[in-house]
Parts: C-alpha cells; sequence; structure tokens
C-alpha cells in the first residue's frame, strides 16, 4: 500500500551474523513476536467486532503504527482504498463508507485531503474499538 525497500539474504549469512550480533537476534525475535500478536489481534477483529469496532481498531492501529516511527499520532495517513480496506477488515465497500460517513458525521473522525484521517478525541475511538 506504499513504498517499500526489500532486504534479501542468504540464510547461511544471515544466521552467521546473528551468532556475532547476538543483539541483532533479540531485535528480531522481538520484531517477529509483534508480528505475530498483531496477527492474533486481526484474527480475533474480523471474528468478533462490529463494521464501527473494525474500522476504528484499524485507524488507531495505523496511529500507533505512526507514533512507532516518530510521527504525530494525528491525522493519519490513509494509503488504501476503500475497497482495500474493506477487504483487509472483512467487510464490503460499501459498508466501509457508510461506517466512515458515520463517524465523520457524529464527528469522532475528520476527513481531511490527501487520503488523511484526524483522530481528535483518542479516549472516544479506545472505547468504540473495545465496543463500550
Amino acid at each position: 500500500m506504499d513504498e517499500v525497500k526489500v532486504c534479501r539474504f542468504p540464510r547461511r549469512k544471515l544466521e552467521s551474523l546473528l551468532e556475532e550480533l547476538p543483539h541483532l537476534e533479540k531485535r528480531l525475535l522481538g520484531l517477529a513476536s509483534n508480528e505475530l500478536a498483531q496477527a492474533q489481534d486481526q484474527m480475533v477483529m474480523l471474528g468478533r467486532k462490529t463494521a464501527k469496532e473494525k474500522l476504528v481498531s484499524f485507524l488507531l492501529r495505523l496511529s500507533k503504527r505512526q507514533e512507532a516511527v516518530g510521527a504525530e499520532a494525528s491525522p493519519v495517513d490513509l494509503p488504501m482504498s476503500r475497497t482495500d480496506i474493506a477487504d483487509y477488515l472483512g467487510l464490503t465497500t460499501e459498508t466501509v463508507s457508510r461506517t466512515f460517513s458515520n463517524l465523520k458525521r457524529s464527528q469522532t473522525i475528520r476527513i481531511e485531503q490527501g487520503g488523511r484521517v484526524a483522530l481528535p478525541d483518542f479516549e472516544a475511538l479506545e472505547e468504540i474499538a473495545e465496543g463500550y
């Protein structure tokens, strides 16, 4: 959905590097563990949450990802189309569009230019994401 750079290492060279740099091995293990936790969260979200809860959870996850790389938590950059978001969340495009409209109408979010979504009240969004 966004520009990426890929670096490929032969497995044996990577294993050799990890033996030389044990702190790198710990870092990679931590990253892999985080990815597994996110995958588990995604499965729970797809199975148990309403469309509104799914979409808000998705926006909050993007916000946290931005913060993790030193960017502002809001607005959230949204490089995906409504169709891509729908596929990712297990919803229809119409449901995603309707849910965005409802969140905008209730002033829970603000749609900005350039595919950005402002999140004015994180506490309210967290409550929605948790089903309160």
